[in-house]
């Protein structure tokens, strides 16, 4: 690509850090001209419509690990901008022609399509395993997480699960809500609402594909291609809501394989709703008492489920301590405890 440093400033951003003297930062190859200390630029969105400007405070260009300050930076290098707001793509305000800077070909982010609710630990066990309790703690952490990682603004459910482990490394308790596909209004048709599609591919062997179109299709997936080749696989492709992937993928689908298969999807649309999901559910084990689980009591619940507790947790009453395997919930006691008498008795 030729680099003409004759034309005005332009650039476009690929990753946004932040640093806590300077603020945001927007990072990529200078396209075209030269940057320097001072310049006002404008920012454009993926149209080309001005939604912004700022003057530059900082440029930092990399020396193997190291940062460098620089005063100014030339078309080809790579440098990180300070200074400007809401930067999708950085022109320079003066030196274009009567048509003014066109934006940059770009790849567009996809919209969100996951939320979760998120709020302070409420339960009889808060504050006995974090330190950063208060709801406003966990709103600017979240906050400052969206400012640089654009992944996290409901995506998918897994990086919504990498936040929630990290604060939870990072000394936050908090209390997270189930996942709930983003639902928008539908702009020609008043009072009807439009729902995220996604672009399910399945790859999978023959004699496992059948299960698997089947619990796609009772979640609202619709076919697109069905392909077979010569060695027994199957490519599957079908447009199905993103509601209706959650809970599917993490475990139901492994099973459903026997480890045989992957299972990808990209978002294709926002399409018009398409109906309730009745695809059941599993009841669960509760607890119902408050103490500490034990080994001896947890090990006859194997059979009734997946526990989500270990032995030597403390618990409380209502607290769900796993996944039964039947519909319907269960009100065990993992508390029992192993008795030394003569008589063998149970403690509960």
């Amino acid at each position: 690509m030729h680099l003409d440093h004759s034309r005005p400033f332009s650039m476009l951003t690929i990753q946004i850090g932040s640093d806590p003297y300077v603020g945001m930062l927007y990072v990529r190859r200078i396209h075209s001209g030269i940057l320097r200390m001072g310049d006002v630029l404008c920012t454009l969105d993926a149209e080309g419509q001005k939604v912004g400007e700022g003057k530059v405070k900082k440029i930092f260009a990399r020396k193997g690990l190291d940062r460098i300050e620089k005063d100014a930076a030339g078309a080809g290098e790579i440098v990180s901008v300070a200074g400007v707001k809401n930067a999708g793509m950085l022109v320079q305000m003066e030196g274009w022609d009567e048509e003014g800077p066109k934006p940059l070909p770009s790849t567009p982010i996809d919209p969100p399509t996951i939320s979760i609710h998120v709020q302070a630990n409420d339960s009889p066990l808060a504050g006995t395993s974090g330190t950063k309790l208060t709801s406003q703690l966990i709103r600017e952490r979240i906050y400052k997480e969206a400012e640089t990682n654009v992944a996290l603004r409901g995506r998918v459910v897994l990086h919504l699960g990498v936040l929630l482990e990290t604060l939870r490394r990072e000394g936050f308790e908090l209390a997270v809500g189930p996942p709930k596909a983003v639902m928008i209004p539908d702009p020609d048709a008043e009072g009807r609402m439009l729902e995220p599609i996604e672009e399910c591919t399945v790859l999978v062997r023959e004699e496992y594909a059948g299960a698997v179109v089947q619990k796609l299709t009772i979640r609202k997936g619709e076919m697109v291609s069905y392909e077979t080749d010569e060695e027994g696989w199957v490519k599957v492709v079908m447009d199905i809501p993103a509601r209706g992937l959650i809970g599917y993928m993490a475990g139901e689908f492994g099973n459903d394989v026997h480890g045989q298969g992957t299972i990808n999807h990209i978002f294709k649309a926002y399409m018009p709703y398409r109906g309730a999901i009745d695809t059941g559910r599993n009841g669960a084990l509760i607890s119902m008492a408050a103490s500490e689980t034990s080994g001896y009591a947890l090990a006859p619940l194997q059979a009734r489920g997946t526990m989500f507790v270990g032995p030597g947790e403390q618990v409380y009453p209502g607290m769900i301590i796993g996944e039964s395997s039947k519909p319907l919930d269960s009100p065990p006691k993992p508390l029992c405890q192993k008795t030394t008498h003569k008589h063998p008795q149970r403690h509960c």
